[in-house]
């Protein structure tokens, strides 16, 4: 640390430090070294004498005096070490040379031969020592800066913090501009110059080209389109999804960024607040010499001289920079030219094309041979082979978008392959000799809340299977799970046997799905932009007092479902004791009607007549509450 000639350094102080002068200049590391001090007040640093014997400077001064001493030490070429001020707030600067707030410590790094040329960033005038940001995006920082200190309970507040500060993020219109004359308009949440930190999630994407020694400046650009998209944003942070965190910024590296804005932005430099129009960020063409911990010039390894640009995530369209130019929308919008193919797809599907009603006609025979047969896998085929949930995703779209051609064409559509589904099965229904209602039939009269969970589930679906291509091949599936078919050619086979009451609970139950299935994909179309809120809250109402009509007969059967399984495991759990005989009932099937019917096998050791059967039938009326009627098949056991 020693040189073979005295050392001779300047002390550049400022007035909080005066009163320490001695204390410094007695320290056993400068006497250990026999170094010169030349105490020299902060005023007076711009008039020192300079040459190679008197080159070295400490620097003792606040924080906050930082640029200035830095100007002028770049303008006379010194070469500068660094200490701490009790108490005071350690800049992003200093920090980013790897020193402390330990005064032994960054005077022994202050002391040493080597030093490191780095960059002199200036904006707005000002030397660039504690960052450049918008002045609304504070609360952003787990993910826009160094927040290792915030833990604890403090980083729960943060977090809440950071949730209710959300719905106030203000998107600003700005054109950028970079030494080569690239210019991007945008409009940007937040800004990171990401040179200073050393830590933070945008740090960590780009740090393999970020460099205090490669005379460009890295900016990060933070642009959310949404509050919905922010708040996953967040999220994404706490799960480390990087992929997530580059949907929503950009990443500009150049010698200089011009920002400009059509309305005065506010900003903050240096944690400063800065109103302005323009703001310029530039490299100061003389690098410092300065004196760092010994591992900061490996972390400077990056030194490319292109000029990097990276921001096709950021908006640029006039439309959508407009759209954004007011408080950020909770759900993201697409522009037209966003959803122009999958517009175009869903226009096609509510078409009724020639294979429409040709797969229609086919899913509908198959679907009517299938339950008759009482096949599953014959009408689960069909169900695939179905193309009725396409329309209806079209028709989703048309009345959230209260596109009324679309909505007109998709109706069309949709009211054809009812018509179909409904005449064909009630054509061989009156054809066919015999009406069974088989499982297959009977397990589509009774709908209840079960089957609109399982509707909205299938619309969700069906909608991201239609707005992603790499989730379209999902979309059989959904067919399978949603069943809309089936339901329809029982209401036809319903019509055909005059049976209305097979009719009406197979057709609540094909509106139930259709009713889920428009709903449910609207609102994930909203939720993934495809419509603003106000464009779609009329078509939301509607698609909602359609699930609230059909809310209502499946709330009761519902009600009907619960009363049916609890009388059921009531009369499976008991033991009928008739004289010296005990009975049993198994594979009950309940009716709530009046009187209740109950069917159901009779498991006892001896076959009970008809006295028995009157005791067992009035037991059960007493149980219940209610008159009921018994049919059983006996069954005869030795032994329960």
């Amino acid at each position: 640390m020693k040189n073979d000639s005295q050392t001779a350094y300047y002390l550049v102080y400022s007035d909080s430090v005066a009163d320490r002068l001695e204390k410094l200049t007695q320290h056993p590391q400068i006497l250990a070294g026999e170094f010169q001090i030349s105490p020299v007040k902060l005023d007076d640093f711009e008039a020192i004498h300079v040459d190679d014997a008197h080159r070295q400077v400490l620097l003792w001064i606040n924080q906050a005096e930082y640029p200035q001493a830095l100007r002028i030490a770049g303008q006379k070429g010194v070469q500068l070490g660094f200490l701490p001020v009790a108490g005071d707030k350690l800049t992003l600067f200093y920090k980013s040379l790897g020193l402390n707030d330990s005064f032994d410590a960054s005077l022994d790094i202050a002391l040493q031969d080597d030093t490191v040329e780095i960059d002199l960033i200036q904006c707005h005038g000002d030397i660039v020592v504690d960052g450049v940001n918008l002045e609304n995006q504070a609360t952003m920082a787990e993910f826009l800066g160094d927040t290792a200190q915030i833990t604890g309970f403090r980083k729960l507040q943060f977090r809440f913090k950071r949730f209710i500060h959300a719905f106030s993020l203000t998107p600003h219109p700005v054109t950028l501009t970079t030494a080569k004359g690239k210019k991007i308009p945008t409009a940007i949440t937040g800004m990171l110059l990401l040179d200073f930190h050393q830590s933070g999630a945008l740090r960590q994407l780009f740090e393999d080209t970020v460099s205090l020694t490669d005379h460009r400046i890295s900016v990060a650009l933070f642009a959310p389109q949404s509050i919905l998209s922010y708040l996953q944003l967040s999220a994404s942070v706490l799960l480390h999804s990087k992929k997530q965190i580059l949907n929503q910024i950009g990443y500009i590296r150049t010698e200089s960024l011009q920002i400009e804005s059509p309305e005065p932005t506010h900003y903050l430099v240096n944690n400063r607040p800065v109103t302005a129009e323009s703001l310029s960020l530039s490299i100061l063409p003389t690098p410092l010499r300065v004196k760092a911990v010994d591992d900061f010039q490996s972390r400077q390894q990056f030194n490319d001289d292109k000029e990097n640009v990276i921001c096709d995530q950021l908006p640029q369209q006039d439309e959508r920079i407009k759209y954004l130019s007011k408080t950020l929308p909770f759900f993201p919008h697409a522009l037209e030219s966003d959803f122009k193919e999958l517009f175009l797809n869903l226009k096609d599907s509510a078409t009724a094309s020639g294979n429409y009603i040709l797969l229609m006609v086919l899913s509908v025979l198959l679907t009517s041979l299938g339950l008759f047969l009482n096949s599953p896998s014959v009408v689960i085929g069909a169900m695939v082979l179905a193309p009725l949930m396409s329309p209806i995703i079209a028709l989703s779209m048309g009345v959230l978008r209260s596109d009324v051609g679309l909505s007109r064409k998709a109706f069309m559509t949709v009211l054809l392959g009812i018509i179909l589904a409904l005449g064909l099965p009630a054509g061989m229904a009156w054809f066919i000799p015999f009406h069974e209602v088989t499982h297959e039939i009977a397990g589509r009269l009774h709908p209840s809340m079960l089957d609109l969970m399982v509707a909205i589930l299938s619309g969700i679906a069906g909608a991201l299977a239609n707005a992603r291509e790499n989730i379209a091949k999902s979309l059989p599936g959904v067919a399978i799970a949603v069943a809309l078919v089936p339901p329809l050619c029982v209401a036809g086979i319903g019509l055909g046997w005059w049976q209305l009451d097979i009719f009406y609970g197979a057709m609540l139950l094909f509106l139930t799905n259709l009713t889920g299935i428009i709903l449910a994909a609207g609102l994930t179309f909203m939720l993934m932009g495809f419509a603003p809120f106000s464009r779609a809250r009329t078509g939301i109402l509607i698609s909602l007092l359609m699930v609230l009509a059909v809310s209502f007969p499946l709330s009761a059967a519902f009600g009907k479902m619960q009363t049916t399984a609890r009388i059921k495991q009531d009369l499976l759990n008991q033991t009928f004791q008739m004289a010296a005989y005990r009975f049993r009932l198994r594979n009950i099937t309940i009716q709530l009607s009046q009187p209740v019917l109950i069917r159901a096998d009779l498991l006892g050791s001896v076959l009970p007549d008809a006295k028995l059967l009157l005791q067992i039938e009035k037991s059960i009326e007493q149980q219940l509450g209610r008159p009921v009627i018994v049919e059983f098949s006996f069954h005869w056991v030795s032994r329960f």
